[in-house]
């Protein structure tokens, strides 16, 4: 009486503790498009004249809110030069688009401060001395 594959016991598999994927770290190239989408938002609504309320306007504040809430680490900041646009959107006509960049501007900042503290210096332009006009 020949045994066949059917007539077999199934092959014992090692219960192996699977590890949860890892997250996706940001790249340099999600941070500028980011950076790209949030700058052509703010021009368009500037181009339009409108003052407060238009699409791209909510829609740069929003692209802002979703860089704030990111997990940036100080070397992407510098790396993709982050905080240049900021700055210029800090100073845009919209008080929605300047307010919110000020904020990620002041995150950025405490990321990079925090870095500082632990040991890591990293090369940037002064900010302490940017003033900001209301």
């Amino acid at each position: 009486m020949a045994l066949s594959d059917d007539d077999l016991p199934p092959q014992l598999t090692k219960d192996v503790k699977r590890r949860n994927r890892k997250r996706r770290t940001l790249k340099n190239k999600d941070v500028e498009e980011l950076l790209s989408a949030a700058t052509r938002a703010a021009r368009i609504a500037r181009d339009k004249g409108y003052y407060i309320v238009s699409p791209e306007a909510i829609r740069c504040v929003e692209v802002l809110r979703m860089m704030r809430s990111l997990p940036l680490t100080p070397r992407l900041i510098t790396k993709t030069d982050a905080l240049r646009p900021l700055h210029r959107l800090a100073m845009d006509f919209n008080p929605k688009i300047r307010s919110e960049s000020k904020s990620v501007l002041n995150h950025l900042k405490g990321v990079l401060a925090s870095s500082k503290r632990e040991g890591f210096a990293w090369k940037t332009r002064s900010l302490e001395k940017i003033e900001y006009k209301d």
